[in-house]
């Protein structure tokens, strides 16, 4: 078996020997040092999200200890219950004896007086309320207040009662009348701890709702995320409720991040990758508050973890871009020396492409001027090749050209009898109705559209021009339908010289009579153009929608199956209409053809056609071209 030599230009093979080497040498040390680089950075990142998920969650159950605290302190204080039972009994009788009136106020001071030593200077809560079971109630806290209330109608109230004396937390609840701080000095939320006390008996004597600001109770979790923009923080209580960010949703959208912990098992206090819904990757872990069944989950884009790597990414490209110069420097110049000649000639072969060979303005290649030999013989057989490939390829492209002029003019040329019949058909109708002065108009204009249906000297014309012959062609008509008949025209100048296959709009217009206006009259068409993008669009739309879905199908499926060349071998007058649009379309657009149809039934049937505003002209159409645009 002969051997096969395989030949590598000097170039290539320094280049690839070198510089090959170069590069496995920073791959391996980038692959390494990035690997570890990258895996430190992720156990950083965990750590460092962990301890502040720790330190958050130890910091909003130090406030919710706070609040349940005063909550049991107001529950078990017989001195508030002492005075809440006096203030009760004498707010009930209000507005029959000023004594009761003054009773309840000072009823209401002293517990005003007892909560605020609770509470204390540093406002542990907000405000605390007491509510007896037949709604009164008196507020201490920031504001002193008695009022009236419906307990029924409070959303907590169901679930207070059937906890029976435990506590129950609400979600973020807003007061503007107290003031707030923090993030949510503007939003003015607060969270309340609400428990049922007890009388001696162990019926519901009455219920006491303790408050405080979110700002305060999320304080450490806002100040975390000031200061690490790239870390969101999110609380869920014990019903999987959103309290924290309390103000609007979070850079990650209102998706709960609660499920996909569950979902993926992450054990408190321990971070994991996990894919949000929109694909993302984020870094997350969670602690659980488990007196209250709170959760705090802290989130981090992936992306923002490895931030910090970029820098070294792009020191390693500029030192793999120096080397890559380097090299090709080295191979240049190396090359250069050798293969100068061998350029040369590689230069003039790469001229012989299929535009030089087409362009009438470069005839010849250049010469690669070589002093050797075997390299000047090979140069003088390759323009030998370039000059009879040129002549060659001009003469296929001339018949191409010739082949595809001639189908266009066959399907053209079957329009002309096509209308003609139907033109003496309309005219034997009005002369059987004694319309003789529309017959005389009727055959003035069709001699005028004769005149440009039966001039074979073009085949492609303005669209403006084509639709002032359909005007004319539709002015025939409505001699014959009279009133009956309606029509409009919507093109714009910017359309109006673009080219178009001559006689392709009135086929379809046609058909509309022949199948559409079948029906009872009033009949419009509307004839619409436009320019979409680089393709023309003629939309042609009657107002009857006679055509079913089932024969759209049946249609749109004959057409697409239709071979070119046995079509246009076979060709015969009747039934050419649509069909003859289609075939012209397809010759001169090929797969930039539009011929689309919409129908509803009893509504409208609407034929668009276009094609590409520059078509390649006389370049016939492959066997194996797309398919044309066809709206199912």
């Amino acid at each position: 078996m002969k051997k096969i030599t395989r030949h590598y230009s000097q170039t290539l093979y320094l280049f690839v020997i070198y510089g090959s080497f170069i590069l496995v040498l920073l791959g391996i040390f980038f692959t390494y040092t990035y690997s570890h680089y990258r895996e430190n950075t992720l156990e950083e990142s965990k750590r460092s999200l962990e301890n502040m998920c720790a330190s958050i969650t130890n910091s909003v159950e130090v406030q919710l200890d706070s609040l349940s605290t005063i909550s049991m302190n107001i529950v078990y204080s017989n001195m508030v219950k002492t005075n809440f039972r006096e203030f009760s009994s004498a707010f009930q009788r209000t507005g029959k004896d000023q004594a009761e009136i003054v009773s309840s106020r000072q009823s209401a001071e002293v517990i005003h007086d007892i909560v605020t030593a609770m509470i204390g200077a540093y406002q542990s809560a907000s405000y605390i309320r007491l509510y007896d079971m037949d709604g009164s109630c008196v507020e201490s806290g920031y504001w002193m207040s008695t009022s009236r209330a419906d307990l029924e109608s409070l959303a907590w109230y169901d679930e207070v009662m059937e906890l029976n004396g435990f506590k129950y937390i609400s979600e973020p609840k807003t007061r503007k009348d107290l003031p707030a701080t923090g993030k949510n000095r503007n939003s003015q939320k607060f969270i309340s701890l609400i428990r049922l006390f007890l009388n001696r008996d162990g019926a519901p004597e009455g219920i006491a709702e303790v408050a405080q600001d979110c700002g305060k109770i999320f304080v450490l979790a806002s100040q975390l995320e000031d200061s690490n923009p790239d870390i969101r923080v999110q609380i869920y209580n014990s019903r999987k409720e959103l309290v924290y960010p309390y103000t609007a949703f979070d850079m990650y959208g209102s998706e709960s991040y609660h499920n996909l912990i569950e979902k993926n098992e992450i054990t408190d206090g321990i971070s994991q990758i996990i894919k949000n819904s929109s694909g993302q990757n984020m870094l997350a872990t969670c602690e659980t508050m488990v007196k209250y069944g709170w959760n705090v989950v802290l989130l981090q884009s992936e992306s923002s973890i490895y931030r910090s790597l970029e820098a070294f990414q792009k020191m390693f490209l500029r030192i793999s871009a120096l080397s890559i110069l380097l090299t090709l420097l080295i191979c240049f110049y190396i090359s250069r020396r050798f293969t100068v000649p061998l350029q040369k000639l590689t230069a003039a072969t790469k001229k012989i492409t299929i535009d030089r060979v087409l362009d009438e303005k470069k005839v010849n290649l250049t010469s690669a001027d070589s002093s050797i030999r075997e390299l000047s013989i090979l140069c003088n057989s390759v323009r030998g090749m370039y000059d009879k490939l040129r002549s060659t390829s001009r003469e296929v492209l001339l018949l191409r050209n010739e082949e595809t002029r001639a189908k266009l003019q066959a399907t053209q040329s079957l329009i002309n009898p096509h209308f003609l019949y139907n033109s003496l058909t309309n005219i034997s109708a009005m002369a059987e109705e004694d319309m003789n002065d529309d017959i005389v108009k009727i055959c003035e204009a069709l001699c005028i559209h004769f005149r440009y249906i039966s001039a074979s000297g073009e085949m492609i014309v303005p669209l403006g021009k084509e639709l002032e012959k359909s005007r004319s062609y539709l002015e025939c008509m409505q001699l014959r339908f009279t009133e009956e008949l309606e029509y409009t025209f919507d093109v714009p100048d910017v359309v109006r010289e673009v080219p178009v296959p001559k006689l392709i709009a009135q086929p379809v217009l046609e058909n509309a009579f022949k199948y559409a206006f079948v029906c009872r009259p009033p009949w419009k068409l509307s004839i619409a153009a436009r320019l979409d993008g680089e393709h023309w669009k003629l939309t042609i739309e009657d107002n009857v929608g006679t055509m079913t879905d089932e024969k759209k199908q049946e249609l749109l499926r004959l057409y697409k199956n239709l071979d070119l060349n046995d079509e246009l071998k076979s060709m015969k007058i009747g039934g050419m209409g649509l069909k003859n649009v289609y075939l012209r379309l397809r010759l001169l657009y090929g797969k930039d053809a539009v011929f689309c149809i919409e129908n509803r039934e009893g509504a409208y049937t609407r034929f668009i056609l276009g094609g590409n505003i520059h078509p390649k002209k006389g370049i016939a159409l492959p066997e194996s071209a797309d398919e044309p645009e066809e709206c199912l």
